[in-house]
């Protein structure tokens, strides 16, 4: 069998260098053969890719497997140190709450300790262009702190604390 002539190389061509030219084109080797060489080298060098590509594609893998665990352990921080200021912010809001309340009580037990101490000044002015002597039983000091639910005038302890206002009865 005589190969065709497009097979073989003549004598006069040259080959670059570095090519596998006595393997490839070898007297007895078809160009089926060497071309199924050619497809095997082809497929050597695809695997080696793939392997590498696989390698890479695994250390991206592990790379955003980290940056994932870091963001998710920032996110749990951070939930934790909002629900920590929440809680926080609440009790600090039921304290000032509180706080108002207790300055809103002390402020109209102020504002009646005022207005007694006027009432008892009054009196005693009126009482001072009187006579002292008559006086001096109609001022009493109450005993007690009147309670402060807004209803002060139907307080009996304020009503008693208000006998000095009365007007005195001739003797």
């Amino acid at each position: 069998m005589v190969k065709p002539s497009f097979d073989r190389l003549s004598s006069g061509q040259a080959l670059p260098p570095g090519f596998p030219a006595p393997f490839l084109f070898a007297d007895g080797i078809s160009s089926v053969e060497t071309l199924l060489t050619n497809i095997q080298g082809l497929l050597k060098v695809a695997v080696e890719n793939t392997r590498v590509q696989d390698t890479q594609i695994q250390a991206e893998k592990r790379e955003l497997k980290m940056e994932l665990y870091r963001e998710r352990e920032m996110r749990e921080s951070l939930e934790r140190q909002l629900t920590t200021e929440l809680q926080s912010r609440a009790s600090i809001q039921k304290r000032l709450k509180k706080e108002k309340r207790l300055k809103r009580k002390l402020q109209e037990v102020l504002s009646f300790e005022s207005k007694r101490r006027e009432r008892v000044e009054d009196a005693l002015k009126h009482c001072s262009s009187l006579s002292p002597p008559s006086c001096s039983n109609d001022i009493e000091e109450p005993e007690e702190e009147p309670e402060l639910n807004g209803n002060q005038h139907d307080n009996p302890t304020v009503q008693e604390s208000c006998s000095f206002l009365k007007t005195p009865l001739p003797f």
